[in-house]
């Protein structure tokens, strides 16, 4: 395998290099892993919020700018940041770079799908928190810290309020990039058979993947996943090179 970029783009109050910089041990030597963090979150702490999805965006793409001219690469995102993900591969392609030879999404439907309950982030705290906790993928000991709660929940709260303005423009894009998503079986967010309407968002090839858990449950099986991504980024090097489309 060549060597490929791989940017992995963090769920809602999630740090991306606590959540994807293990996977550097079990990844191909050749995928170089670049967890991307988002304003405000883990290592760029402090930093303003992004007020909706179009500025978080434009944020990643000042990083990848520079980089996805000269080197293939591929993006991760999960839940939030599957609609992030999305979005920044039609900012590259609207921006006349190359595209990813592939997509890796997971824990959310596809960007045209409208979730019905999209007030979570206009919730009293308790009930804000309670929901927070059944789904799960956040430490416990942070709800136990008075001080902690106070920190992550104006960033989480946030992160719910820009997702849920979302609205995606369509038609969606139709990329050249190989789509594979991953669901579980337990994820109350994400159900079939709506996970194969990500096909259509590919000209290329189309990959789904099943795990056992819930909507988090990237965090348990994050081994088995970097094998999946393993194959799938040796297989797409074979691949003959698209040219990006007018």
């Amino acid at each position: 395998m060549n060597r490929i970029d791989l940017y992995c783009i963090p769920y809602a109050g999630g740090s991306g290099h606590a959540i994807y910089g293990k996977w550097a041990e079990e990844l191909d030597p050749q995928i170089h892993l670049h967890p991307l963090e988002l304003a405000g979150h883990g290592r760029r702490m402090g930093q303003a919020l992004d007020a909706g999805v179009a500025t978080a965006v434009a944020d990643m793409l000042r990083t990848l700018r520079p980089r996805v001219a000269f080197r293939p690469y591929a993006i991760y995102g999960h839940s939030m940041g599957t609609v992030l993900a999305y979005e920044l591969a039609a900012a590259i392609r609207e921006a006349g770079l190359p595209e990813p030879v592939a997509l890796f999404l997971s824990g959310r439907l596809p960007p045209h799908y409208v979730y019905v309950n999209n007030e979570m982030h206009l919730l009293p705290d308790e009930v804000f928190i309670d929901k927070i906790k059944r789904l799960g993928g956040t430490p416990p000991e942070l709800f136990e810290s008075k001080e902690l709660v106070r920190l992550f929940l104006p960033i989480l709260r946030n992160d719910y309020r820009i997702i849920e303005e979302y609205q995606c423009k369509l038609p969606p894009v139709r990329f050249d990039a190989n789509v594979v998503f991953l669901y579980s079986d337990d994820d109350p967010l994400v159900t079939k058979p709506y996970i194969y309407e990500w096909q259509q968002y590919t000209a290329s090839d189309f990959e789904v993947h099943e795990f056992r858990g819930g909507h988090f449950f990237l965090n348990e099986h994050w081994r088995d996943i970097c094998q999946a991504i393993n194959r799938k980024l040796s297989i797409v090097q074979e691949q003959p090179v698209r040219e990006v489309s007018p």
